[in-house]
């Protein structure tokens, strides 16, 4: 076959192409488009991750199986999972819903998934094409693409095989896929918490008793935890709770090691931490005062987050109105001595 020919087959090659370009185009571009159908949860909206992220939390929390909140995002890629448990955290504790959002940390912990996302590069912002002629833009700029090498061609087959050679080469670069990030620790200590809980009293629960189950991210029962009321004072309703009850009990631990947690009326009233001092070691009640409970293998630090005292005809500061209690369960350290967090 000589050069003539040779070209004249490679002109009726990418016209054909021209052509089949057009027509494909037209009818799947103008048309009919692309509707996407059965999206996977990493293809919704940022914020609609974050809201699933959060229902990932709510699972974990009621059945605390790690493996099946892992399954919910396995899909997912690295950067997808740190964002997005990054904008849940942001949302939930813009709108005031600190438990939300530490239930949400508390998942990340576990996951092994970082708290903080850096935040990507935003692309160039485009005006989205508009009408009819909008529609055309993208055609008559392949159309022009692929003339300009319909001229091309014209120069001969070896510089058109040269073009197609240059053009196979240009391959994008697959992205690097990052390591998971190491789990991060509670405070410092090295450990993950065992379970992390919140619990309010308000005036009017006359029969407020909280317990917690302490589990190992396996689902292993380890001990349970709890606050309830262990002292009331004056008469009427309702119960005027001056002093409660902070337990901890181990399954590998023949005790149940309690404090009692006192209003500044019980704590400096002789008679009344007398009274109450075969319940335990007294401590008073005051947000930003941190106090540890510990087993042979447990350890739990308790700090008061809320404290409101109510007003009425009891002395000042002598019962609650609203009292709100953290919980953080760890496991002790294996050395001996050993229970700072």
């Amino acid at each position: 076959m000589d050069f003539s020919n040779r070209r004249n087959l490679l002109i009726g090659l990418v016209t054909g192409l021209v052509l089949g370009l057009l027509l494909g185009l037209l009818l799947f571009w103008v048309l009919f488009p692309v509707k996407w159908t059965d999206a996977q949860s990493y293809h919704l909206a940022p914020e609609a991750r974050a809201e699933y992220v959060g229902l990932v939390a709510d699972s974990f929390k009621l059945n605390r199986d790690p493996a099946q909140a892992a399954m919910y995002l396995e899909l997912w890629t690295a950067e997808e999972k740190e964002q997005a448990i990054a904008d849940a955290i942001d949302i939930f504790e813009g709108e005031g819903r600190a438990d939300k959002a530490q239930e949400v940390k508390d998942l990340a912990l576990i996951l092994g998934i970082s708290t903080t996302a850096t935040e990507p590069t935003p692309p160039e912002e485009q005006e989205p094409p508009r009408g009819i002629l909008g529609a055309l833009q993208v055609p008559c700029i392949v159309f022009l693409f692929v003339l300009l090498i319909l001229v091309l061609a014209w120069v001969g087959f070896r510089m058109a095989l040269r073009r197609r050679e240059a053009q196979e080469e240009v391959t994008p670069l697959a992205p690097p896929v990052s390591a998971a990030p190491p789990a991060e620790d509670w405070e410092g200590t090295g450990r993950p918490p065992l379970g992390h809980f919140f619990t309010t009293y308000q005036l009017g629960e006359d029969t407020y008793d909280e317990s917690f189950s302490i589990e190992t991210p396996m689902g292993e029962f380890m001990g349970e935890c709890g606050v309830g009321i262990s002292e009331t004072i004056g008469i009427g309703d309702p119960d005027k709770v001056t002093a409660f009850e902070v337990w901890l009990f181990d399954k590998s631990d023949i005790r149940t090691v309690t404090k009692v947690l006192m209003s500044d009326y019980a704590f400096n009233d002789d008679a009344l931490r007398a009274k109450l001092a075969s319940k335990g070691e007294a401590v008073q009640a005051q947000p930003g005062g941190p106090f540890v409970l510990e087993t042979s293998s447990l350890q739990i630090m308790v700090d008061v987050t809320e404290l409101v005292y109510g007003e009425g005809d009891a002395p000042p500061q002598s019962f609650f109105s609203k009292l709100t209690v953290e919980l953080v369960a760890m496991a002790k350290p294996a050395e001996s001595g050993d229970s700072s967090f």
